[in-house]
């Protein structure tokens, strides 16, 4: 997998931004940021060697003067090897569709985008590749509650998939980023949530979800392996359902789930 990629967004130093570039640049992607300006955009297509791949990041882009939207959708007719994606609200794709032909449009992802699905399409993006490839498919018991558990140590999710799977439906996810996707497709009632995590933190999630009303109201438990005094203040303070050392004993462990379940049944 690689490539160059123009990436035009409005903030190069927005966080999911930053996160984006930095998956595509493990990937082993080029990437080259452009910011949505018409004049700025027309620079980089008359200089040498212009990408293939460009991704137009929609979150805060106005295009109040409707210039540079119609300057994509030239842009892509004139040079039909150009994959064009767009990645924002449904709100914001809707609007970008008002000027750019959406049959010029590889693929469309709502943020939060699960980033693996993202890379796929990229991967594939001579036109062998479907979404729906990569959609989850979980079959979950209806008489049982559902826990989401995010945890880069694939080791740790394997553990709690065992541990929990007796009396809940479990699903499991490697990163922040791939866990906020998957609340697009399912419901669940519990998030456990590792507190330490590379790129996208606990903290970071945590923030993210509680701050969309769609999720806001999922109750998140921490997970951490670190039970210094500090980093156990760093996880009250936020408030959380409540919080896990990864070294409890698997049957006391579940036991406090069960019982911060109990615990929100009763409010």
């Amino acid at each position: 997998m690689s490539g160059k990629i123009l990436l035009i967004g409005e903030n190069p130093q927005s966080f999911l931004l930053k996160v984006l570039t930095k998956s595509l640049e493990d990937a082993e992607y080029e990437v080259r940021f452009c910011f949505p300006d018409k004049h700025y955009l027309e620079v980089m297509v008359n200089g040498d060697d212009f990408p293939e791949i460009v991704v137009l990041y929609l979150e805060r882009i106005e295009d109040s003067q409707n210039s540079f939207f119609p300057c994509i959708e030239k842009l892509v007719e004139k040079n039909q090897r150009i994959r064009l994606y767009f990645i924002g609200s449904l709100n914001e794709i809707n609007q970008a569709y008002e000027s750019i032909n959406r049959n010029h449009v590889k693929h469309a992802f709502e943020r939060p985008i699960d980033t693996q699905t993202f890379l796929k399409a990229l991967e594939f993006g001579s036109g062998d590749y479907s979404l729906s490839d990569e959609v989850k498919k979980i079959k979950l018991d209806a008489d049982k509650l559902t826990i989401l558990v995010i945890d880069d140590e694939i080791v740790q999710l394997h553990a709690m998939e065992r541990w929990l799977q007796k009396n809940y439906n479990v699903i499991t996810e490697k990163s922040g980023t791939d866990g906020i996707a998957l609340l697009k497709q399912y419901k669940v009632d519990m998030i456990l949530l590792d507190y330490e995590m590379p790129i996208l933190s606990g903290y970071d999630v945590f923030h993210i979800l509680k701050n969309d009303p769609e999720t806001a109201g999922i109750p998140i438990v921490f997970l951490t392996g670190n039970n210094e005094s500090e980093t156990v203040k760093q996880v009250v303070r936020l408030n959380p359902a409540g919080y896990l050392l990864k070294n409890t004993a698997p049957a006391i462990l579940v036991q406090k789930i069960d019982a911060i379940f109990d615990k929100l049944f009763k409010k």
